[in-house]
């Protein structure tokens, strides 16, 4: 390979984990129910139960109630704009056709890798298997919002996405809206699904 040819390869490899690093903060991923047709529902509301609720598996003290107050209208405004933005209408005559309720869960994790982690089951040079050992660890704070979306005649699941990131406790007050703002656009950007008939 020539030098410049080198020179691209690398400036392409800096552009890809460039644009990575701007989406790997929050892993979203969302399940729906094929069979349900989206196109049928125009109207939401949120759970006559409560918009949401918090979960905190943590030592730090972190009263659930407190963060959910301090969440809840961040949630709720992210996620009323991208309903507003796919042509869903806030229901206000208490008869909505979905009904869109959250929970929040926030605890400890971890993640590991191990000598060999990366090699197959028998390598090319076909010596055995050596010792797998733990050659990196990390534990850290992880938060999860979890997005359900419902029929609101037979309160139903028809939708859910999970929205999960590192938590930083040394991230202000407003990055942590602008991230859980970032993961409700992200998590609705393919909101409603296509019916498949």
């Amino acid at each position: 390979m020539t030098n410049s040819g080198r020179l691209v390869l690398a400036a392409a490899t800096i552009v890809v984990l460039a644009a990575a690093g701007l989406t790997a903060g929050v892993k979203v991923k969302v399940e729906y129910d094929k069979l349900f047709d989206f196109a049928t529902v125009k109207t939401y509301a949120w759970h006559p139960d409560g918009a949401g609720e918090v979960k905190v598996l943590s030592t730090m003290g972190d009263d659930p109630v407190a963060v959910n107050n301090m969440l809840e209208p961040v949630i709720r405004a992210a996620v009323d704009r991208e309903m507003k933005a796919r042509g869903f209408v806030l229901d206000t005559t208490g008869k909505p056709d979905l009904h869109i309720h959250y929970y929040m869960l926030a605890g400890p994790n971890s993640e590991s890798q191990f000598q060999g982690q990366f090699i197959g089951g028998v390598p090319p040079w076909g010596l055995p298997d050596f010792a797998m050992t733990t050659t990196s660890l990390k534990v850290f704070e992880q938060g999860t919002l979890v997005l359900d979306i419902s029929t609101a005649a037979n309160r139903t699941i028809v939708w859910r996405a999970i929205a999960t990131a590192e938590i930083n406790r040394q991230r202000s007050l407003e990055q942590k809206k602008q991230r859980i703002d970032d993961g409700m656009r992200e998590a609705l950007k393919k909101f409603p699904p296509k019916f498949k008939k």
